[in-house]
């Protein structure tokens, strides 16, 4: 019987290692998103080169490629139209190598308009080290629609 590699082990031991400080981190941000509301600690966890794709068709739908252009194209106008940012509740987390799935959700949400804004969310982060490269994120279309209905809040939505 041959035994494995010493490659193999190596290699192996670095995704677990790698699994294993995404995981921490994730868990870490989660935590602190909640207790500042998507404040300080999210935007510090964003790279600058991120890339983060809202899926569906809504108003904030689309690519934003730059940590400032999702900022101004996406988070500002959300703090415009809600009452108050989504306070993260976790449901599951699952890690590979780099890559996070964070499946949350949100209670009591309400845009200014009176629309309720509570959904589901899931979003697949990449990591490197130790900043959110990347994110793909699935929203309720429709709720994010109706709370920038009858604002005059601008969008950048791209669409898909």
């Amino acid at each position: 019987m041959a035994l494995p590699s010493t490659k193999a082990h190596a290699a192996a031991d670095t995704a677990h290692t790698t699994t294993a400080t995404t995981r921490a981190f994730v868990e870490s941000l989660f935590t602190e998103v909640a207790l500042d509301n998507f404040g300080r600690s999210f935007a510090d966890a964003l790279s600058d080169n991120l890339v983060w794709t809202v899926t569906g068709s809504s108003p904030i739908s689309g690519r934003y490629e730059g940590k400032q252009v999702y900022i101004d194209e996406v988070l500002t106008p959300l703090r415009q139209v809600l009452v108050s940012m989504p306070v993260p509740i976790v449901e599951h987390i699952f890690v590979d190598n780099d890559w996070a799935v964070v499946h949350w959700r949100s209670e009591g949400v309400r845009g200014k308009n009176g629309t309720n804004y509570d959904m589901q969310y899931c979003w697949l982060l990449k990591i490197d080290n130790q900043k959110i490269v990347e994110v793909v994120g699935f929203y309720d279309g429709q709720k994010v629609a109706a709370v920038f209905a009858g604002t005059n809040v601008a969008t950048a939505g791209r669409g898909e």
